[in-house]
């Protein structure tokens, strides 16, 4: 039972911002799942409100995850405290600022303040990335284990040593590696019970503003903003 479960809930794995809405044989293919397997899931999470047909019969998420997601925001990132605090952090740095998460092999951005300048960084809430280019990754990767780490980025020298030095910082600093043209700069988030590194807060936007010398005084305005958003969101201050 519990093995079906799994495959059932694997399957809602293949619903992401890029790729929403999914036919049954084309998520049969995409998934490999048998298409008459990947038909009844579909229709059993559709039965209880967690999936909706269009008129062409393809399968989106059902607003029973809206209602699940307002429950989670409220013991995961209330908005009342996190995204005040992130727009105020944005106004300071000028630049776009962004909470991220660890989850699984992937970080995930849950929650943004866009800067106000035309020429800025450009990320989405719900927007998967890998762990192995950009401070906000780096942020994370750095502190993770071993073995994690080398599956997550391959034997790599270069990018290990970095790591290294991220880890001693305690902050990460890149420039023009998630994006052409953009820096980044962010703190790790350890979870307030098991210390672990579980997300990152990060400022990114075009290199020319991001600069070295700007490092001391955004590194300040990042840690006043994690002091404010630890306590509710589940993170060491």
């Amino acid at each position: 039972m519990l093995k079906t479960l799994d495959g059932a809930l694997a399957l809602l794995t293949h619903f992401t911002v890029r790729q929403p809405n999914w036919g049954v044989r084309e998520l049969a293919r995409h998934s490999g799942v048998h298409h008459a397997v990947v038909h009844r899931v579909l229709a059993t999470f559709a039965a209880n409100g967690l999936l909706v047909q269009d008129a062409l019969g393809r399968y989106g998420l059902g607003l029973r995850w809206f209602e699940l997601g307002q429950v989670m925001r409220k013991t995961f990132s209330p908005a009342e405290v996190v995204q005040p605090a992130l727009e105020a952090l944005a106004r300071e740095s000028g630049e776009t600022v962004f909470l991220s998460w660890l989850d699984g092999g992937e970080g995930l951005c849950t929650d943004i303040a866009q800067s106000q300048h035309q020429l800025r960084f450009s990320i989405e809430v719900g927007q998967r990335f890998a762990l192995d280019a950009g401070a906000h990754a780096k942020a994370m990767l750095a502190f993770q284990p071993e073995a994690f780490r080398r599956q997550v980025a391959g034997d790599a020298p270069d990018l290990e040593a970095r790591l290294a030095q991220i880890r001693a910082d305690g902050w990460a600093y890149t420039c023009e590696e998630s994006a052409a043209t953009v820096a980044g700069l962010a703190l790790p988030l350890r979870h307030r019970d098991t210390q672990a590194v579980v997300g990152s807060l990060a400022i990114a936007g075009p290199l020319q503003r991001l600069t070295p010398e700007a490092m001391p005084r955004l590194l300040e305005a990042l840690r006043m903003a994690r002091n404010t958003i630890g306590p509710v969101a589940g993170f060491m201050r």
